[in-house]
This record gives C-alpha cells, sequence and structure tokens, in this order.
C-alpha cells in the first residue's frame, strides 16, 4: 500500500482469572510489533466468559471496528500470538478470520503464519490454525 509501516492491532483473549500467562503473551506480541517496526494500533482482549462465546465478543468487534476504520492507505493487521487465541474451534477460527480478512487486514501469528486475502482462492487459511 503505503510507504508507513503496517499498523499492528494485537488481540488476545483470556476466559481465567489468572492473567499470568496473558501478561506474558502480550509481552511477546508487543515485542514482536517492535522487532519489525509496525505502529502499533491498539489491544483488545476479552475476557472470562467473552472469550469463550463465539457470538459475543465485545474486544474483538472493537478490534475489527478498528482495522475498518484505520487511515486509507495503510496496511492494518491483526497480530495473535497462536491460531488457539482466535478459538480452538476450527470452524470458529475459519469465522473470525474471514471477519478480519474482510475488514481489509490480514492475520498473523508471532510464528509468522499468517492469513491473507487472495493467498487461497477459496478463502481457506493458509498456514498453522489446527486444533490440537
Amino acid at each position: 500500500m503505503g510507504d508507513s509501516p503496517p499498523l499492528a492491532y494485537i488481540y488476545d483473549r483470556c476466559a481465567t482469572e489468572n492473567r499470568a500467562y496473558l501478561e506474558l503473551r502480550m509481552a511477546a506480541l508487543g515485542e514482536y510489533v517492535t522487532e519489525r517496526g509496525w505502529n502499533a494500533g491498539g489491544s483488545f482482549v476479552d475476557y472470562g466468559d467473552n472469550a469463550l462465546i463465539r457470538d459475543t465478543r465485545p474486544e474483538f468487534d472493537a478490534l475489527v471496528s478498528a482495522l475498518e476504520s484505520a487511515p486509507l492507505g495503510v496496511e492494518r493487521l491483526c497480530l495473535v500470538f497462536d491460531w488457539g487465541r482466535l478459538s480452538h474451534d476450527v470452524d470458529h477460527r475459519q469465522a473470525f478470520t474471514r471477519r478480519i480478512l474482510g475488514a481489509g487486514a490480514w492475520l498473523e501469528t508471532i510464528d509468522g503464519e499468517s492469513a491473507r486475502i487472495g493467498a487461497v482462492p477459496d478463502g481457506r487459511l493458509t498456514s498453522g490454525p489446527v486444533a490440537v
């Protein structure tokens, strides 16, 4: 798109009261953004039941809105620690990914795996997101 670095929006979810692993993931995500010279667009985290339910993810919805309203001409992406941060259910993960791609952004993990529009003709993810 333009000469400016991409705008990276971080997403995670945490269903438990213990936030230690969340804090470690968020720190790693921030370092990933800094190492690549990307601009930070914001962080969005769904907590408790909102982290588990597919249809009620207020912070994910806010992330998609932020992606859609980002400045024109600036590449944008949603950065997650791993594919499970969207969902452990493959169908739900695909639905969340389609929303990100539909907002004109791409999705990336800190392992460098990504899902981008046009990468696979039928809209499947290009790598990684497999439930373990």
